[in-house]
């Protein structure tokens, strides 16, 4: 993510999966664009914010990058919370409070 912008990996490098579609669509009703191509290891060492996509995890925020924190090492970001936010609207369910309850 930068300077508003979601950047995702072209469908050659990742599994064009359920999860990661939905987050585009989720992102695109958002009003957030969304451009898929190929990402280098500059693009992601300087994102504002970094999230992967999984079934079982969702959407998952990034702290750290290659040692190093991703912006400040705060998540989720604001563009990821609000991913978040409407992916757990869109399945009724509240994915994060489900995962963080076993940390405790």
């Amino acid at each position: 993510m930068r300077e508003g912008e979601l950047f995702t990996p072209s469908e050659r490098y990742v599994l064009p999966g359920v999860s990661r579609q939905m987050t585009i669509d989720m992102a695109k009703q958002l009003g957030i664009a969304c451009t898929a191509g190929d990402i280098d290891l500059f693009d992601a060492a300087n994102a504002e914010e970094m999230f992967l996509t999984s079934t079982s995890l969702c959407i998952l925020p990034v702290k750290s990058f290659n040692g190093g924190p991703v912006a400040d090492g705060k998540t989720p970001g604001p563009i990821t919370r609000k991913l978040i936010d409407a992916y757990s609207k869109s399945v009724g369910c509240d994915f994060v409070g489900q995962y963080l309850k076993f940390l405790q």
